[in-house]
């Protein structure tokens, strides 16, 4: 189990639990909601998976890679959400504006779980390193960014936000 050490969003850290229930601990669960103040994100959270070669982005609400891992596990949580669009919500449109330290929570049935931005780049539309696992918790969001090709109907570059697990408490 996850322990946050210390106070606050900008100073924790993350120490092991020696409790011997935490080896057969579940995890927190699938996440069900997203918030991050500094931008007015305030979301349903819907699992997508791959259509056609791409993964699926929902159309008003924040999707998580149903094949990536679960908040607060070991590894890369990923999260996606459209910028702007002529038909659908623009969940991530003010993805761009957060900044180092800006906290994003995510919401499991039984936990809030509470991170923190570690760093914000943009990579070309054809380069996914971002979605490779990690050996700590990661939450990574992207969106698209760019310019925008009308005849391809895609953006040049994806703009990507990691974050680090800071801390966990019940819902």
């Amino acid at each position: 189990m996850l322990l946050a050490v210390g106070s606050g969003l900008r100073g924790s850290v993350l120490a092991r639990s020696n409790d011997s229930n935490a080896l057969s601990d579940p995890g927190f669960g699938a996440a069900e909601w997203m918030r991050i103040p500094s931008i007015g994100v305030d979301s349903q959270v819907t699992d997508v998976g791959i259509v056609d070669g791409f993964y699926d982005v929902p159309w008003f609400d924040v999707g998580h890679h149903a094949d990536s891992h679960n908040p607060g596990d070991l590894g890369n949580c990923i999260f996606n959400g459209h910028v702007a669009t002529i038909n659908a919500g623009e969940v991530f449109r003010r993805l761009d504006e957060l900044q180092r330290g800006d906290a994003v929570y995510v919401y499991t049935p039984a936990y809030r779980l509470d991170w923190v931005v570690t760093d914000t780049f943009p990579v070309d539309q054809d380069d996914n390193s971002f979605l490779d696992d990690t050996t700590q918790p990661r939450v990574t969001l992207y969106t698209c960014t760019g310019q925008f090709n009308p005849i391809e109907r895609s953006y040049a570059e994806r703009l990507v936000v990691t974050a680090q697990l800071v801390q966990t408490g019940p819902r």
